[in-house]
């Protein structure tokens, strides 16, 4: 009887220790995965860092522009329109009087 109670203690202390092995794993794992999000974590703090940057500075590279330049380029938008408004009424009317003065002068 002696033989099965020594088996009985020996198995358990052989799952007890394949536990604490499949435990100790796990933290390894735990640790690992850890690690990782924390590395991964301070690169995605460093690249939202250089897009605020960017943003403030105006000097992205994906072309955007601030509200400041944007307002400034619709103000000389509107600008070049008036003046092209007024620049096609003068062709328009020398048009007209170069007519006139062909057609009066071609009688």
């Amino acid at each position: 009887m002696k033989e099965s109670s020594v088996d009985v203690s020996l198995a358990e202390l052989q799952s007890r220790l394949k536990d604490l092995e499949l435990s100790k794993t796990h933290d390894n794992m735990s640790e690992i995965l850890q690690k990782e999000r924390s590395e991964m974590l301070i690169s995605l703090r460093k690249i939202m860092a250089a897009l605020k940057t960017e943003a403030l500075d105006g000097c992205g590279s994906g072309g955007g522009a601030s509200s400041k330049e944007i307002e400034a380029l619709k103000a000389e938008n509107e600008e070049l329109r008036k003046i092209n408004a007024k620049q096609q009424y003068r062709i328009e009317h020398l048009v007209h009087n170069l007519r006139v003065f062909v057609h009066s002068n071609g009688k």
